[in-house]
């Protein structure tokens, strides 16, 4: 069971230990002296590993549902519970939404309260009059946009900075001048009321069999809580949940709210924490968009950060290290029992959506990466182009992130087209992880946005580079060969010279006669070439453009063979493209080849992969060449 499996992971990180507080981000501490007066311009805004979401600290962390929007956290919230102030000002006056804004304010200046009785600290007297001097106005530091549609904070610099969803807390002048919620003294007295808060939600929870531990006769939680905060849209910004029963349809047998699915209180905030956890931690959460992969190995740490770097960023020496030995770089190897565990996600609102689940031995999930970038592998070191300029920040070509991209909608971003990996559909990426850790073949339908995203590259990207697009072309070959049907090619890493297949040999022969086109130019051409001009027809009915193309291609080796730089090579581009055209069978002997006259889809995948691999075969040999010209130019000059 999912929740059970994220339950121990809670158990054995020992998330249980301290429930009173939790990991979050607080980007604004408002200083105060001990009278309640500000202290600079506005607030101070702490930093963070995440870009504007300021420095993550344990902050009090309140056992009751806040999801009704009425209950605020001790310390630290958001300028709703804090100044009564709406975090949506654009959008039109809700009276049930101000009612409830109310009562959340109400929740949090009523804490203060309680804790400078309990505990006599003067510091929450100085809280007790900085709200008073507001008179019900908002702070000095805080003001709306132009357009009304969010707020302005002044930092205590005086530079203003817009507002996210982002939490504030309070630092009282003194000894120490630390921000309240890391004062052990307060953070003593906030163990006692989260105590107390457990102990009357347990005496007033109705009891009975929890499904995730199998105990009987324990509490079970009406809702569950705390909400998972951070995630990533589509989710909702206040946190998002797994097990909900909003409305009647959902519900069985007149049992209310998450009662339909009875889970202990202890279990329904360890399972929370776990996935809280998860989602802060990169060796076990990854991003696609509106979809989410989280995963675990149960007993082995060091596993899950191999397996993180493998989808992240599988650079070429530790997939080949992986492929050799895959626990070799491990200080130890993990316990043969060890099991595997991943989850696809993604939100609506604030509910968690899960895609897809697995559970499996770790050695499995090891072969299985391993198959996956044998799969992936296309090219070798003799035969794959070298990219012109190296760019530190993008992903490898082998990670997933760059796989999803193939498939994604593109968008114009600087003048180029880049995928919009916000508008991924969650079942693609959950595809290409099934793919990585099952070893399942991702569906065929996968070609035709890949070849779109192609055709709308070379025809519509001045920039773009076909030979370079590894990603695209590896992604291409594995769904082609984990799709194969008995009687056609499988697709080998390198460039295959001797099938037949009649759509592979299209795309070769589509490559020859641009390459060609090229040379007849000295690279100089302006303007959209054979290539872009002609794969999308050619690609789909190779029979109503290849005897055009091979008419025009006779102009370009005459203008080959009158250049004084490339005079000669004409010979060797029309035996290659003899070679090719040798392959196709014609209708009747004595009569020329026979193209086919439409690809399916599956078959155009073909024709794309026999372009790429030809054309990069032929730029590494023109690159190996120009190496050795230049090597032995070297050697010349150092023998002079």
């Amino acid at each position: 069971m999912l929740l059970k499996h994220l339950y121990d992971f809670a158990q054995s990180r020992k998330l249980l230990d301290d429930l009173a507080f939790a990991l979050k981000p607080v980007r604004w501490l408002i200083h105060l002296d001990q009278n309640g007066n500000l202290l600079g311009q506005g607030p101070q805004e702490t930093e963070g590993q995440r870009k504007n979401k300021g420095r993550e600290y344990k902050v009090p962390k309140t056992s009751r549902a806040t999801n009704s929007g009425t209950v605020a956290d001790f310390l630290v919230d958001d300028i709703g519970a804090i100044f009564c102030l709406s975090t949506k000002p654009g959008e039109p006056p809700n009276e049930r939404a101000a009612e409830k804004l109310k009562q959340k304010h109400q929740d949090f200046w009523r804490q203060i309260e309680e804790a400078k009785e309990a505990t006599g600290d003067a510091r929450f007297e100085a809280l007790l009059r900085f709200k008073k001097s507001l008179a019900g106005g908002p702070p000095t530091f805080l003001r709306l946009n132009d357009e009304g549609t969010g707020w302005l904070v002044r930092t205590a610099n005086g530079i203003e900075k817009p507002l996210g969803d982002d939490l504030f807390s309070f630092v009282v002048s003194g000894k120490g001048a630390e921000p309240l919620f890391e004062d052990e003294t307060v953070r003593d007295h906030w163990r006692k009321v989260f105590a107390v808060e457990m102990q009357n939600a347990e005496q007033e929870a109705e009891r009975g069999l929890c499904l995730v531990t199998g105990e009987l006769d324990v509490p079970l939680a009406r809702t569950h809580t705390p909400m998972v905060t951070g995630l990533p849209k589509p989710a909702k910004g206040t946190g998002a949940g797994i097990v909900g029963f909003e409305s009647p349809s959902f519900r069985s047998y007149g049992f209310e709210k998450s009662y339909n699915a009875p889970t202990s209180i202890a279990a329904s905030k360890g399972y929370l924490l776990a996935l809280q956890f998860l989602s802060k931690h990169q060796d076990h959460w990854l991003s696609l968009g509106p979809a989410w992969l989280c995963f675990w190995a149960v007993e082995s740490e060091q596993a899950s950060s191999l397996f993180a770097r493998l989808l992240r960023r599988p650079d070429p020496l530790t997939v080949r290290t992986f492929m050799s030995s895959p626990w070799s770089g491990l200080e130890k190897p993990p316990p043969a029992t060890d099991k595997f565990i991943a989850i696809t996600l993604t939100a609506a609102g604030p509910r968690i959506v899960i895609k897809d689940w697995l559970q499996m031995p770790l050695v499995d999930a090891a072969e299985n990466f391993r198959r996956w970038f044998q799969d992936l592998t296309i090219g070798d070191d003799a035969d794959t182009p070298r990219t012109p300029v190296a760019d530190e920040e993008q992903p490898a070509p082998l990670a997933v992130r760059r796989l999803a991209g193939c498939v994604a909608p593109l968008t114009l971003k600087d003048g180029r087209l880049v995928p919009d990996y916000e508008v991924l559909q969650p079942d693609i990426a959950a595809q290409l992880y099934r793919a990585a850790l099952e070893g399942t073949a991702p569906s065929i339908s996968l070609i035709k946005p890949i070849l779109d995203q192609l055709h709308s590259k070379l025809v519509g990207d001045k920039n773009y580079q076909l030979v370079y697009d590894q990603s695209r072309f590896a992604l291409l070959k594995l769904i082609l060969n984990r799709n194969r049907k008995a009687n056609t090619m499988t697709i080998e890493p390198k460039l295959i010279h001797d099938t037949d297949d009649p759509a592979y040999n299209c795309g070769r022969l589509l490559a020859i006669l641009a390459a060609a086109q090229d040379k007849a130019h000295e690279y100089k051409l302006e303007g959209p070439g054979v290539a872009e001009r002609y794969f999308g027809t050619a690609s789909v009915s190779p029979a109503s453009v290849f005897p055009l193309l091979l008419r025009l291609n006779r102009h370009h080796l005459n203008k080959i063979a009158k250049s004084e730089r490339f005079a000669g090579h004409e010979r060797f581009i029309s035996e290659q493209i003899q070679q090719v055209l040798t392959l196709f069978k014609p209708e009747k002997p004595g009569q020329p080849p026979a193209f086919p006259r439409t690809l399916d889809l599956q078959a155009q995948g073909r024709f794309a992969l026999g372009f790429y691999q030809q054309q990069a075969a032929d730029v590494a040999a023109r690159q190996a060449a120009q190496a050795q010209k230049n090597n032995s130019s070297t050697s010349n000059a150092e023998t002079t």
